[in-house]
């Protein structure tokens, strides 16, 4: 059966949509979000982070995260994550000056003192230690310097996180929202014009006998 111009286009409308939509989903999917996640001891000390490479450029936290595997308040006043300082029995054990270098360059220092960043899970509690801005295919490494003793932590199980700000998934939920209702109506059309296209063939085979 030859296929009509009708009917051409509203195949083309579906595919353009299925492939928009798809490219999209496959390029967010395979971003890079945490390229670093590894176990820290948190002992006093210089902890290095060999080389890795992001492929998103944006804001990055550099953060120690810990499980809930102690009490709540206690994890989060050894944390300096305490929204009430004042009335922790505990002080903070965690306390690291960073450097991000690119390249051997140093672009960018921090200090988890003087950082107030920092994020509440439903299974975790992560406390920043410095940011840096990152910028997509570039390399980099980070040098951390503990200076306090933080093994009260190991029963949590702590990690060094490098990983981009959640700015980046809520901006990507908002795009692939939009995006499948723009895909949506797109491929609706298409699937108008195949229908229309076909009501008119059996119409037209019809006329014919």
């Amino acid at each position: 059966m030859r296929l009509t111009r009708l009917t051409w286009v509203g195949i083309a409308c579906i595919a353009v949509a299925g492939v928009t939509y798809g490219a999209w989903c496959l390029w967010f999917i395979t971003r890079i979000d945490r390229p670093v996640y590894m176990p820290v001891a948190l002992a006093a000390g210089h902890v290095h982070v060999p080389e890795f490479r992001i492929n998103l450029s944006g804001l990055y936290e550099i953060t120690v995260e810990a499980k809930k595997r102690i009490p709540f308040d206690t994890l989060n006043c050894l944390l300096g994550m305490s929204m009430e300082p004042e009335k922790c029995s505990v002080k903070p054990v965690v306390h690291a000056t960073c450097a991000v270098t690119s390249n051997g360059v140093v672009i960018a220092e921090g200090n988890s003192d003087t950082e107030r960043g920092g994020a509440w899970g439903n299974d975790t509690i992560e406390k920043q230690i410095c940011s840096f801005e990152g910028k997509k295919n570039r390399r980099y490494a980070v040098d951390l310097d503990f200076t306090a003793d933080g093994s009260v932590l190991r029963p949590t199980d702590p990690h060094l996180v490098v990983g981009i700000t959640s700015d980046f998934y809520e901006g990507g939920m908002w795009i692939i929202f939009f995006l499948s209702l723009g895909c949506g109506a797109v491929a609706t059309v298409g699937v108008v014009f195949l229908v229309i296209s076909g009501v008119r063939h059996v119409y037209r085979r019809r006329r014919k006998s």
